[in-house]
Parts: structure tokens; sequence; C-alpha cells
């Protein structure tokens, strides 16, 4: 990890008038790491890179690459390149051309920048088509000429605002793959904004969750998917089902907790797992199997109400009578060995390894969240 592409943000809070766009926030990102921001609109995820960049300022707080404060540093001042989600290329321009304008601003001759230009192209496997205009590309391609036009400048930063958003889902398969790529050849540090959680947790070496311009969580993909912090983080990353109940009694590594309904579970022991507390865990829905009769502990009974195909297994919801769907998800083989009809009532179970412990609270209000 390199030390000159490291991003320290420190207590920044960006006010609109008194809206609180992103509050008090602390984040380090690595330097040659890949970050991805991921959160519903109006989180403050875009803001929150807009400042990175230099386009915004903070209201306070304090923002530094490589050590260096750039918290009121120009744009072009601080080793960044911003890729725009809607390319901006300029249409009256050749993809050689196109790229190297920033160049041509710093008044880099025109040999030099041309040749330079052309390289990038290559890089990003365009340069058989240096001398097109972008409105004889394809949507994936313009937006790997973006991507060489802010590369060219050599930033230490790359940040991307909904990079992939525009693409349909085979060029958005493809393009991360070469986003990645690109990443680890050159070993800068890329910061990605996105609003789609597999895209996140595909690309990222750390994922940011942000909600209402707070960071509920940061960390590795898979602490983020396995052991998320909240009832948020469990719900909006996909994947968890979250339950509520009290702790009745602790038994050495072992707690049980039951339900309003007097469904009774075992969950691994964890500090805030007392007797009397009511708590919320999460439990992973590809962990969960169907059984014949009611489990003692650890399932649930409900009704079928909808199921999805996606390919490798199909998503089964229940409504077991609580505020929120219950879902699992079920390999493909055991569901086409025994298909579920719709209204039919099933029981489902777990091992208690499975469930974990949810410490976090809503953001907005400092009080847990609701199911």
């Amino acid at each position: 990890m390199s030390d000159l592409s490291r991003i320290d943000i420190q207590s920044v809070t960006k006010l609109y008038g008194t809206a609180r766009a992103v509050n008090n926030v602390d984040l380090v990102i690595e330097g040659g790491s890949y970050c991805c921001m991921i959160g519903p609109s109006g989180c403050g995820k875009t803001t929150l890179l807009r400042m990175i960049a230099g386009h915004e300022e903070p209201s306070s707080g304090m923002i530094k690459i490589g050590g260096q404060d750039v918290t009121h540093a120009k744009t072009g001042n601080r080793g960044t390149a911003l890729m725009f989600q809607n390319y901006a290329l300029f249409p009256h321009l050749s993809l050689t051309d196109n790229v190297a304008f920033s160049l041509r601003i710093k008044g880099i001759a025109t040999d030099t920048r041309r040749q330079n230009a052309r390289e990038m192209l290559e890089r990003v496997q365009l340069g058989h088509l240096a001398d097109r205009l972008p409105s004889e590309l394809s949507g994936g391609q313009q937006q790997r000429v973006a991507l060489a036009r802010a590369l060219i400048t050599n930033p230490k930063v790359l940040l991307l605002d909904e990079p992939l958003s525009a693409l349909d889902e085979f060029l958005r398969l493809r393009m991360r793959v070469e986003l990645k790529r690109l990443q680890n050849e050159l070993g800068i540090t890329f910061i990605h904004v996105t609003h789609t959680q597999p895209e996140a947790i595909a690309l990222a070496d750390q994922v940011v969750v942000m909600d209402h311009g707070l960071i509920e969580q940061a960390a590795s993909p898979h602490d983020i998917y396995n052991h998320p912090h909240s009832p948020y983080v469990a719900r909006f990353m996909g994947g968890q089902n979250v339950l509520t109940g009290t702790v009745s009694s602790t038994s050495g590594d072992t707690a049980i907790v039951t339900s309003a309904a007097g469904v009774s579970y075992d969950l691994p022991s964890a500090p805030g797992v007392v007797q009397g507390a009511e708590i919320r865990f999460s439990v992973r829905r590809d962990r969960i199997q169907v059984i014949p009769a009611p489990a003692a502990r650890n399932g649930l009974t409900g009704k079928v109400i909808n199921t999805e195909y996606q390919g490798t297994f199909v998503k089964v919801a229940l409504d077991t009578g609580s505020r929120e769907e219950f879902i699992i998800y079920m390999p493909d083989d055991t569901w086409f060995a025994r298909p579920i009809e719709i209204g039919e009532t099933i029981h489902a179970s777990w091992q208690p390894a499975t469930s974990h412990h949810l410490k976090g609270t809503n953001n907005s209000t400092g009080t847990p969240l609701e199911d």
C-alpha cells in the first residue's frame, strides 16, 4: 500500500443550510486500495466523493491525501482525477484529443500529448479506435475513453461516481473486471461510489456503507457481508435476515433468545448479550434449510408468499407473522427435486453458529432499527 495515495478524512461535515449531507465523518482509505462507497440516494456518498475531489468544500473537518492537507486545495492541485457518471466527452473531438485534453490545458506539446493519449487508449484496449468520435462508440467504449482521460494525468487517487450505472448487465460485468485490472496494474487508490451491492462486494478491498450522512460500517467485503455491524447494514447489503428477541438465559458461550411470538433461538454469546437484553441478530439466507417439521430451536414456520429463480438458487419469501419477510436461498437442485408452491406452509432451520449479533443503531435517531 502506498502512503502517497492514502486518504485521511477527519471529522468532516458538509452542511447545506441546516441539512447535514455528511455528518462528522472519520475514515481512512489505505493507499493503493480499491474502496467502494455504498448507500441509498441521499446518504452522502457522492458529497463525500466530491469533497475528496475538491468540487465541494467541507463545512468543517480536514481531508489529507498522502499526508498533505488538501481540504481547501484547488481541484488540480490535490492529485485526484474524477470520472463523471455521464462521461462528459467532447462530441467534436476524436478519442485521442478527448483523452489528451487535460494535457493540452497544461500546455503539453501536441505530439507529446497525442502520443501519451494513444498509449493510454491502448491501456484501456481502444488504441485501434483512436481517431473515432465518441458518437461512433458503444456505451462501454465511451466509458473507457472517460477512464483513459481521467488516468492520463497520473493521479494518486481516481474517483469514480457510479461509473457503471448507465451500462447493461453484460457490460457492467465486463467493466468490473477492467476496473479491477487497471487498479491492480496502476497501484493507485480507486474510490468508487455505487448503489449496487454486488458491485461493491466484487470490486472493493474496503466497503464503506453510509446512511444519513454517517458511516454505518467500513470494512472488508467479507466482514461487511458476514459480520454486519447493524440491522441497517445487514438489510441494505442483502443476504441476511434480521430477527429480534429478548435474552432469556445465558450459559457458557451460548445465549437463548426468545422472540415476542415465543420462538427460541440459540445465539453465540457476545458483549451486550446478557439476560433481559433485547437484541437483534442476523442469519445468512443461504445457510437456512427447509425441514419437514418445526424445529425446537433456531427455526421458523411460515407461508410462502413469493419465489424467484436466480439461476444457482431460488429465493423463497416467507410470511412468518412478523413485519418483515423471512428469505431463504434454496440451492437450485434442492428446489427442483421438490418445488414449493406459493401458499404452502414450510419450516426453516439453521445452525446456531450462523446467527450473528447486531450491535448498531439507527443513525438518524440513535435508536435500534425497527423490524
